[in-house]
């Protein structure tokens, strides 16, 4: 540690720089759509150099009075205006995602949560890789061991942490796979297998499809990575045990093996010592400088010993139970992380997306106010970036342009808005030809247009059953409506009726 504050105080500007470079990477991971929204407007708008100064010097319109150039610029930032679109139907069907599997309530752990985790676990490895550093390069000097032990133990913390996260999100898979089997076992309706419709979700828009099911189907329905018997799998919980267990008992064995290892050292320089001075206590026990008797100094060299080694005994007992101690510490730290995991680790195949539209609002009017005003913010943006443009575009159109039109339009670029543009999009996205095929219509439309085709076939069939007089299968409301259109409909003409037509064209013509 001595030394690593040294290196420290030696390499300020190194240690700053990573610093600094560490903390604008978290706050643009934070805020990175903000920041990439204000980067591109300011790519644009950038003097001589931006694109605007390059887009302003094209004055081609398409067939909707708007110069390319403006297109341009808002289809560049449409995209940061469409990750803002509330979807109030999405919203709900989110949350009823996560209350179907059983999510709720469950969140995922924040950067700042692993970072936390991360350094709590490279603390606690830090002196076992120490000791392991010493023998694994014996032959190395006091620096390089030190290297050798910042690169083990950071090597040990991210298998623990990365282990032991994975260890409790199967954990908790295995409990909902537990509660799916117990609530089937129990459903006097129950088909032999477990079986899972894998179109029921989110992004395909069909979550509300199994609403009338059990639960255990609604959970089953959403699950993530179950094997085809939907059993329970304790892989990962295995290897991340025999890991821990690894790392606990060799870090006692080996931290103990070095107390042995000092202790004998000492004995036997102790012993050594007191070998090449035998009359170390005479002198303080005769004033003539005699030599003491052989018996007192046997018993002399005994008791010492015995205090010598009495003493080394406490220094070990207390050294092992140090280590114990560590151990202990160290399990209920891999106990800590795993319940971490546990609790922050999704099951259903898309929670992560419902989270992510669901967690920072109570209710629907929260979300819909949020992203409203995210959507604000684009349109601020995207705006003053588009208002640049309009601004050189009529410069450069009066100074270059020939065509009175370019002229006109450029001078009034008031109806040309970011936001007009994009409900211009909207309104032609939305527009569907009068006969199209139905495979190439979105889901929406095309139920729609099947409901609609199923109404009026059921339609032409009451108003034949009518025309035949078969009533029975027929209410009253269905009778009256197929009478009216009969009514309605257009009489074929006659041939003598057509006679006395054209006769009546014929007098009119003469008169």
């Amino acid at each position: 540690m001595k030394e690593l504050t040294q290196w420290v105080l030696l390499n300020k500007v190194i240690v700053g720089s990573i610093i600094s470079a560490l903390l604008s990477l978290v706050i643009y991971l934070s805020n990175r759509d903000t920041i990439n929204l204000h980067l591109k407007a300011w790519y644009y708008r950038f003097p001589i150099l931006g694109k605007n100064a390059r887009l302003s010097k094209r004055l081609s319109m398409d067939d909707q009075n708007w110069f390319n150039s403006e297109r341009e610029v808002c289809n560049s930032f449409l995209p940061f205006y469409d990750q803002y679109i509330a979807d109030p139907y999405h919203y709900e069907q989110s949350s009823l995602y996560l209350n179907k599997v059983g999510d709720t309530g469950i969140s995922p752990m924040k950067w700042y949560t692993w970072l936390a985790l991360s350094i709590m676990v490279l603390i606690e490895a830090a002196g076992f890789a120490y000791v392991l550093a010493g023998f694994t390069i014996q032959d190395g000097s006091e620096a390089i061991q030190i290297q050798a032990a910042i690169g083990i133990a950071l090597l040990i913390s991210v298998l623990l942490v990365g282990f032991t996260h994975a260890m409790g999100g199967e954990i908790y898979k295995n409990q909902q796979i537990g509660k799916v089997r117990l609530r089937w076992q129990n459903d006097p309706n129950k088909p032999n297998i477990i079986e899972h419709d894998s179109r029921v979700g989110l992004k395909s828009k069909s979550n509300e499809e199994d609403d009338h099911s059990p639960s255990w189907r609604q959970i089953a329905n959403r699950l993530a990575k179950t094997n085809a018997n939907f059993t329970k799998s304790w892989g990962m919980s295995i290897v991340t045990l025999i890991f821990i267990s690894i790392v606990a008992v060799g870090a006692t064995y080996v931290r103990g093996q070095v107390l042995e290892k000092l202790a004998i050292e000492e004995i036997s320089g102790h012993e050594l010592g007191e070998s090449n001075d035998p009359f170390q206590m005479g002198s303080t026990v005769f004033d003539d400088d005699t030599s003491a008797p052989a018996e007192f100094q046997q018993v002399n060299k005994d008791a010492e010993n015995k205090a010598f080694r009495d003493a080394i005994n406490a220094h070990n007992k207390g050294g092992w139970m140090t280590f114990i101690m560590l151990a202990v510490i160290f399990l209920a730290m891999q106990a800590y992380s795993i319940y971490l995991g546990f609790k922050s680790t999704f099951s259903g195949k898309e929670s992560s997306n419902a989270y992510d539209a669901t967690y920072r609002f109570s209710n629907v009017n929260t979300y819909l106010d949020y992203y409203a005003a995210k959507r604000a913010s684009v349109e601020r943006v995207a705006q003053s970036v588009l208002s640049h443009l309009q601004s050189k575009l009529a410069i450069y159109a009066q100074q270059n342009s020939g065509e009175q039109e370019a002229i006109k339009a450029a001078k009034h670029p008031s109806s040309r808005s970011f936001i007009n543009y994009f409900k211009l999009r909207e309104l032609i996205q939305n527009e569907v030809p009068k006969y199209v095929e139905t495979s190439k219509v979105s889901e929406p439309i095309k139920e729609t247009m099947l409901a609609n085709e199923k109404e009026i076939s059921l339609s032409k069939e009451i108003v034949e059953q009518v025309r035949n007089e078969r009533y029975d299968s027929l209410t009253d409301e269905q009778i009256v409506e197929a009478l009216r259109i009969i009514n309605n409909e257009k009489q074929a003409e006659t041939p003598a009726q057509r006679i006395d037509r054209l006769q009546k064209q014929a007098l009119e013509s003469q008169i």
